[in-house]
């Protein structure tokens, strides 16, 4: 057996204590799974033969939400410090409501073409949106009595969204298609703001794309085609930006798995045999 010279032997800690500056992580005792209560009514309503609008209402209400809290943070006394440095609890203390109204107009496939456009006014608040990250507490430090403080708009909100799809021929038995996607911006704290202040900034990440793609078949008897495709995406080159107003972490739990500048300009030619 090998041997090496110079090892320290490190006491053993008596029971019911832990060396310094360990971090624990658990789940609170008297944690709940998450509820969503959800109500939603649509109307439709006919204007002229294959033209219609809607309308859209939804409301959904979150109790007992996850919200990771570090118990002894600085802010809190730290009650557990030195021995312990970050005590995180996983709880249900959080909470969310989101309610949005979509306007609409389609038009049924007919006369050689169908589209459909719709508009979305929404609110989306909850007093915590880390659900996914494990490691970040941020709730200012608050009491937990005063966590309904936090209560402004999540991380995924965005007020305003709009989308628009067109399909239908066009002359010299051409094929082609249209679609529009935009939104406003995602909130985010402001460097140092206050626990009231939560998410009272917008990122810089508002989203526009118009994409588009022409075909044209050409027949051979009875059962081929070939079809070229002519294709471009995100055609004004909008930055569409991921990442927040802030340097983005390394570790990131968002949803997002890209940051940065979204997808440029792009153009994509391709052909299709069909037999």
């Amino acid at each position: 057996m090998p041997t090496w010279p110079g090892l320290v032997e490190i006491p053993t800690l008596p029971p019911g204590q832990f060396p310094l500056f360990t971090s624990v992580r658990t789940t609170a005792s008297d944690y709940k799974n998450a509820k969503i209560g959800t109500f939603n009514v649509a109307l439709e309503q006919a204007l002229a033969p294959d033209w219609s609008l809607y309308l859209d209402f939804t409301w959904a209400k979150g109790v007992d939400l996850s919200q990771f809290l570090n118990i002894n943070s600085p802010g809190r006394g730290a009650p557990f410090s030195p021995q312990l440095n970050d005590v995180f609890v996983h709880t249900s203390l959080a909470h969310s409501l989101y309610y949005g109204t979509t306007f609409g107009v389609r038009k049924r496939f007919s006369d050689g073409y169908q589209l459909e456009a719709n508009y979305l006014l929404s609110n989306d608040k909850d007093t915590d949106s880390s659900e996914r990250d494990p490691f970040t507490d941020r709730s200012f430090d608050l009491p937990l009595s005063e966590l309904d403080r936090l209560y402004a708009p999540s991380d995924r909100d965005s007020r305003h969204k709009f989308n628009m799809f067109a399909n239908g021929s066009l002359p010299w038995q051409l094929q082609g298609n249209a679609r529009i996607q935009a939104r406003t911006a995602q909130p985010i704290t402001p460097a140092g703001a206050t626990a009231d202040q939560r998410n009272s900034a917008r990122k810089d990440n508002e989203f526009f794309t118009f994409d588009w793609r022409i075909t044209r078949p050409f027949r051979f008897g009875a059962a081929y085609q070939i079809i070229p495709s002519f294709e471009m995406f995100n055609t004004f080159n909008n930055a569409n930006n991921i990442n927040p107003l802030v340097t983005p972490p390394v570790v990131n739990f968002d949803g997002f798995l890209r940051l940065g500048v979204g997808d440029p300009r792009q153009v994509q030619l391709s052909v299709k045999f069909l037999f």
